[in-house]
Formats: structure tokens, C-alpha cells, sequence
């Protein structure tokens, strides 16, 4: 008996214990209110810290331009990308209905002088045209625009027009492109005009990427593209970057990789006849409005103009375009003043070529297009 009282007053203690342990705790008292942390701050000579960090910073950023500038990176490339290609296609619905309207891929981007468009014809082309784009998108969403009825120029690369790409992001882009982006585009081509190093594909970590560090076998290279290909300027003016003139690392380098990327098989018929079809339609929509539509294949050399040869022979290809479309176009091989143009990457031709291209064919198109005879203001 006298040792089941002690258990139960054991058991009484024991529980009161834990009470008052929970009573007591830290979580369960009211603290007190406190008067806020105060950290001591070193008495240190901060100005002349600032002082250091930023001439530091002044110092790096300097050596950083001139070494981006002796790698052939200018200030005034103003880079090119979604958001400068919005800036021209919102130009086509501000600006008049007989808009002259450039669309394509690479070549006729850097191909295309829009100084000797100006100074033959009085009109100032919109480009907009796009680096690796097929421009039959682009063609589409001028077509569904009933306020365009002007002249359209579409720059042709078989390889590019008569494949199955899907929609390029401009079109995505420009129907999302919200404020801050285009603040930020407005900012970045300010500074441009003054920096070098600003150049997109030059960044830090791009270099670093691309370093030729030691490579094991078996392991795919990190060079397997275009670093940089072109510069672009003002409305986006666009020429190829002349360093690949001269570097014959990065000269060959582009020659391999279009060589690569051009290889296979001969085209379809029926992919041209399907292809061909979807162009007729959303060209007698352009025509409906009083437009017109006229095509510029600029020159390739070297080993790629073999394969396209190979791959879309001109009968079945380019002359069925033409004929199909009841379309003009100006074929380089048919001018002896574009057959001996320099293509220094065998797919694009140099600055000064581009000028003399822009003048042969712009002058072809005004000696046999209506619409152009009609709607321009020659100097020249």
C-alpha cells in the first residue's frame, strides 16, 4: 500500500514538473518589447573606398573595350534580334499603304543596301528580313494585313524558302513585347552607339563557351557555329561582319557549317508544288490591294552553290516560282555584274559587294516592274 501511494505521488510530481517546464519555456513567456538591433559600423574611410571600387570598375571596363574593339567589335553595332525586328514591322502600319517591304533570310539581309535602295528609287525600304528565317511566315502575315499594299521584295535561298520551318518568334514576339523590353531596347542601342563590348555574341560566358580548350575524342566540338556573322545599324542596316574577310579560322569555320547544314537530298516535287501553291494564295492577296510582289535570289560561291544546284536545280525550282506566281525575279547568274561579286563565307557577300548587288538589282527591278516605275521618286 505505502508503495503505491509513493508511485502515484511520483507520478503527481512528475506531471506537475512538465507543467511548470512548459510554463516556463521560452516560446510560452511574453517577452519583453525590444528596442531593435543595432550593428556598429566600422569607422573605415568609405569615399575612399567607393573612390576605389569605382575607378576599378572604370579601369576593367575600359580594358574590356579595347579588347573587344581589337577583335574587330565596333561602337554603333546596334545588334539585331526580335526586338529591333518589331520596330521595322510596326513601321509598315504607321507608315504609307505602297510601302516598299523587304522580307527573306540571311542574304538579302546582308546583301541589301537600303542607302542605294533610297538614292535610286526616292523610297527607303522596311527590313525585314531575318537571320536562318524561311520567309514564307512573313509573307502570310503580310498578306492577312490589309493595310500593306505596297511592293514586296522576298530574297530567296532555296534551302530556306522551300523548307517546313515553323513561325519565327518576331511574330510571337510582337504580339507580347511588353514595356519594359522596349524601354530596354531603347537603352541598349543608346549605349551601343558608344560601346563595343555591349555586342551579344560576345559576351563573357559566350567567350568563355567557346575558348578552344583541349578537347578529349568522341566529344562534340563547341565551335560548330557562326560566332558573329554580321553588324547591324540604323533601321536595321545590316552588312557582313568584315572580320570574316580576314580570319580565316572564322571564315572557314561559316564555310563548313553552311556546307553541313545545306547537304541532302534533291527536293520533292511535291513539296515545291505544295509550297509554291500556299505562295500563289498570299500573293493575290498583296495583288488584290493594288500591291506586288517580285523575288531576289543573291549570289552563293564556292562548294554551297554546288549543293544548292544539286538540290534545287533552277528549272524545277526557281523557274516553276516564277512561272506559278506570275511573279519578275532577278536571278544573280543572269546579270554579269552580280556573277563576280565577293561571298568571303560563300553564302554572303562583303559590304562593298552588298552595295554594288543592291545597285545591279535594284535597277534590273525599276527597268521591268510597273509598280515600282510608278510609285517612286528616281534621282538616279
Amino acid at each position: 500500500m505505502r508503495s503505491s501511494i509513493s508511485n502515484s505521488e511520483s507520478t503527481v510530481i512528475e506531471e506537475t514538473r512538465a507543467r511548470l517546464r512548459v510554463v516556463e519555456s521560452p516560446a510560452s513567456r511574453v517577452s519583453p518589447p525590444t528596442r531593435g538591433f543595432e550593428r556598429p559600423v566600422p569607422a573605415l574611410p568609405w569615399l575612399k573606398i567607393l573612390l576605389g571600387v569605382v575607378s576599378a570598375t572604370f579601369v576593367l571596363m575600359f580594358a574590356w573595350e579595347l579588347e573587344m574593339r581589337h577583335l574587330g567589335l565596333r561602337a554603333g553595332d546596334l545588334d539585331d534580334g526580335r526586338a529591333e525586328w518589331a520596330v521595322e514591322r510596326r513601321k509598315v502600319d504607321a507608315g504609307p499603304r505602297d510601302s516598299v517591304v523587304i522580307i527573306g533570310d540571311s542574304r538579302i539581309l546582308l546583301d541589301t543596301d537600303l542607302a542605294t535602295w533610297q538614292s535610286l528609287t526616292g523610297r527607303r525600304p522596311v527590313q525585314l528580313a531575318l537571320l536562318g528565317a524561311n520567309a514564307r511566315p512573313i509573307l502570310h502575315n503580310l498578306a492577312d494585313d490589309e493595310h500593306f499594299a505596297g511592293l514586296l521584295v522576298i530574297g530567296t535561298a532555296e534551302f530556306s524558302y522551300f523548307s517546313d520551318d515553323t513561325v519565327p518568334g518576331v511574330l510571337r514576339y510582337i504580339k507580347t513585347e511588353s514595356p519594359s523590353q522596349r524601354t530596354g531596347l531603347q537603352l541598349h542601342k543608346m549605349l551601343s552607339r558608344y560601346f563595343a563590348f555591349l555586342d551579344s555574341n560576345y559576351t563573357l560566358f559566350k567567350l568563355l563557351e567557346r575558348h578552344r580548350w583541349p578537347e578529349r575524342k568522341g566529344v562534340v566540338s563547341p565551335y560548330e557555329d557562326v560566332w558573329k556573322l554580321s553588324e547591324s545599324y540604323v533601321d536595321r542596316q545590316t552588312y557582313l561582319w568584315d572580320r570574316l574577310e580576314r580570319d580565316d579560322y572564322l571564315r572557314k569555320q561559316a564555310q563548313t557549317i553552311w556546307t553541313d547544314f545545306f547537304s541532302g537530298p534533291p527536293v520533292k516535287p511535291d513539296k515545291v508544288e505544295r509550297i509554291i501553291a500556299s505562295t500563289r494564295a498570299d500573293i493575290d492577296r498583296i495583288r488584290s490591294r493594288g500591291g506586288e510582289v517580285v523575288w531576289v535570289r543573291p549570289p552563293s560561291s564556292g562548294q554551297l552553290l554546288n549543293i544548292e544546284k544539286a538540290r534545287y536545280p533552277r528549272g524545277k525550282v526557281w523557274d516553276k516560282l516564277m512561272n506559278d506566281t506570275g511573279s519578275f525575279g532577278v536571278y544573280f547568274e543572269d546579270d554579269p555584274v552580280m556573277q563576280h561579286l565577293s561571298c568571303p563565307d560563300w553564302s554572303h557577300l562583303s559590304r562593298a559587294s552588298a552595295i554594288a548587288f543592291t545597285d545591279a538589282y535594284v535597277r534590273v527591278l525599276d527597268g521591268h516592274v510597273d509598280w515600282l516605275r510608278t510609285h517612286t521618286n528616281h534621282s538616279n
